[in-house]
């Protein structure tokens, strides 16, 4: 009698733990397959000034040289640079990563977070809606906030822009623009870099391109307005100077081509003397 309540409590253990690894499996392969599904453009705010959209790792080291401190952000990800990565900023300079990764990225990030970048103090988790944000206590008494939600590691210096991502409206995006989704679609997919900017009623999309320690950003200004047939045409060689940049980063020189439809620009960057 004894020997056969021993097999029936080992029984019972090998199910749970059977049942266990089961479920764990499962929600595994959930997250992958919401990381795989999510439309990462959905979760970039409105309120974002600009957009730096990256697709290929070996091109990083020139965006530095546009500006050194996105290598901090982007290192956040450890080895897990799962392309796109998608950076946004405000008005007030704050900013956003954001990138796809399965549970197990997840998890990869989180020990290199805590091994590398936190590694004194364990982060502090807090809930907002459904998602569980992680605020890690950097030196100087700034904080490094991040979540995990739908499929979507966003990391940020700031509590602001991430609370914008989890409140993200997939109908109301940075991208929202219907006249010219299929033209920002093919930049953003076709190229290594590019970048975004909106200024006043139009926005700037743009290739990103390096030569020595200069920078050409070519591509076109696409107007978001229905303009009508007696209104005044915006000053197009103007906008670009609109352009929040880099404090280290100047424009050189500005060439226009209003008579193509959409107006082509091409924008020459130089680090200021």
């Amino acid at each position: 009698m004894a020997k056969q309540k021993i097999k029936i409590v080992i029984l019972f253990i090998l199910i749970i733990t059977i049942l266990i690894g089961v479920w764990r499996l499962y929600n595994m392969l959930e997250r992958n397959k919401q990381s795989f599904t999510t439309n990462i453009y959905d979760y970039i705010s409105p309120q974002a000034v600009s957009v730096i959209n990256i697709n290929r790792e070996y091109n990083l080291d020139k965006l530095y040289i546009y500006d050194p401190s996105l290598k901090k952000l982007i290192e956040m990800l450890g080895d897990n640079l799962s392309f796109p990565i998608v950076i946004s900023e405000y008005k007030n300079k704050e900013r956003i990563l954001i990138a796809k990764v399965g549970q197990e990225e997840e998890s990869e990030i989180k020990d290199f977070l805590n091994k590398y970048i936190a590694p004194h103090y364990p982060p502090k988790e807090r809930q907002y809606k459904s998602a569980g944000i992680l605020y890690y206590t950097l030196s100087g008494d700034r904080f490094l906030v991040c979540t995990f939600y739908k499929g979507i590691f966003a990391v940020s210096y700031n509590y602001k822009p991430i609370r914008a991502f989890i409140d993200s409206d997939p109908e109301n995006t940075f991208f929202s623009d219907e006249q010219n989704e299929e033209l920002i679609a093919r930049i953003r997919n076709s190229t290594p870099i590019c970048m975004f900017a909106k200024l006043q009623n139009n926005m700037l999309a743009l290739d990103y391109q390096t030569q020595n320690d200069s920078i050409i950003l070519d591509g076109y200004i696409l107007d978001n307005n229905k303009v009508l047939k007696d209104s005044i045409s915006p000053d197009y060689a103007v906008l670009p100077y609109l352009m929040q940049l880099p404090d280290s980063i100047c424009i050189d020189s500005i060439s226009v081509q209003k008579e193509n439809k959409p107006v082509n620009v091409k924008i020459f960057l130089n680090k200021k003397l």
